[in-house]
């Protein structure tokens, strides 16, 4: 109840785009309608998608063939009844990110049978190779996924 997010388990789409795929209606090919896209998207609500992506198949497919239990745990970054653009900030999207390791650690931490509120470390304690974090700290803060 303390968490900055909600979750839901439903099912995952995966597709093989992110545009058609998806039934977005900005990508370089679209052969449908906006009526068409609210259909789709409502036909897969009443089946239980609560969620599309496209990386989950392989991984899935992968633990399934080496008999590995997993599970799919995504942040779902818009309601695509409001629109098809992810909109949102370079630091909403950070933060965002974070959420699901922070649901599987407390799920691995009560699965071990381990307190699970222990308060997480926001940072590492020990820098083993400053030159190398503050290279890799500039290559990662030289990356704009907002443009």
């Amino acid at each position: 109840p303390d968490d900055p997010f909600s979750v839901h388990v439903g099912k995952t789409m995966c597709t093989y785009d992110f545009y058609e795929g998806q039934g977005r209606l900005d990508g370089a090919f679209c052969e449908y309608t906006e009526a068409d896209k609210l259909s789709f998207l409502k036909r897969i609500h009443d089946a239980g998608v609560i969620n599309m992506e496209m990386e989950s198949l392989c991984f899935a497919a992968l633990c399934h063939h080496a008999g590995i239990r997993s599970a799919v745990v995504c942040v779902t970054l818009l309601n695509r009844l409001n629109g098809d653009q992810v909109s949102s900030s370079k630091a909403t999207l950070n933060t965002w990110q974070e959420y699901p390791q922070r649901l599987v650690a407390r799920y691995i931490k009560k699965s071990l049978g381990l307190p699970v509120d222990v308060p997480q470390r926001k940072h590492p304690q020990t820098v083993r190779n400053p030159a190398q974090h503050k290279m890799m700290r500039q290559q990662s803060e030289s990356i704009d996924i907002d443009s």
